[in-house]
């Protein structure tokens, strides 16, 4: 793997990514309501923490935050929100030595963005402590907006990279199946398998709808199969 290329690839996509607009803001709420359930205190690492926006929504909820980032960018935005408990460390995963080991480690939307997952996984075994948490969020290819733009010819795999994808640097996306598959490859066990947030539109589209409506989707989320819903949540252990 070139270090270099893979720095200036996330270098690129931090140029224009944030966490504080759009449809990322309006569901980022969802993703901390479902991650705090198995997030207590202790020593917490966010791989691919980003601007430090989520960060900043855990730390209440956790005795300390460390975040890594591939983005020099990114990593400075989360540092001038100058969180207490919180430390950002820019660097890729592959570079990445921790002095030592978590009680949670939190993969959320990145596993769809790596060269090698499984190595990542393999990695984050090593930083647990025995009895800590990895707790995973990615996006679901059998989501239903996926599903309809299968039917309707927009894409013909439901596992296709569309615009959205390849513009935030997804490599993958993921099902139930496959990523449960990576993650036994792994030597992780999965304790939860869960999903929430039903999404029927693209982004663009869900964006303009009030706050009222992109509620009453992640509400529906409760009341209908996960294999629906647009997001996969899975708890790991050793």
């Amino acid at each position: 793997m070139n270090f270099q290329q893979e720095k200036k690839r996330l270098e690129d996509i931090g140029k224009t990514f944030t966490m504080e607009s759009g449809l990322t803001k309006k569901i980022e709420k969802y993703f901390v309501e479902k991650l705090i359930v198995d997030l207590g205190p202790g020593l917490t690492l966010e791989i691919g923490c980003a601007d430090g926006y989520l960060a900043k929504k855990l730390a209440r909820f956790t005795t300390h935050i460390t975040g890594i980032d591939g983005s020099k960018k990114l990593i400075n935005k989360a540092k001038k929100r100058k969180i207490k408990n919180a430390t950002f460390i820019h660097c890729l995963f592959e570079e990445y030595i921790p002095e030592i080991k978590f009680d949670y480690i939190i993969l959320c939307d990145i596993l769809e963005h790596v060269i090698d997952p499984i190595k990542l996984l393999k990695m984050s075994k090593t930083w647990l402590k025995n009895n800590g948490k990895i707790l995973i969020i990615s996006p679901n290819a059998y989501s239903v907006h996926r599903r309809i733009g299968l039917l309707s010819g927009m894409i013909k795999d439901v596992h296709e990279l569309n615009s959205t994808d390849l513009r935030v640097g997804h490599r993958r996306v993921y099902d139930y199946k496959l990523l449960k598959k990576s993650v036994k490859k792994a030597g992780l066990k999965v304790v939860k398998e869960d999903g929430f947030f039903l999404k029927p539109l693209s982004d663009s589209q869900l964006d303009k709808l009030s706050d009222d409506v992109i509620n009453a989707f992640y509400l529906i989320g409760h009341q209908i199969p996960k294999d629906l819903l647009a997001l996969l949540y899975f708890v790991c252990k050793k």
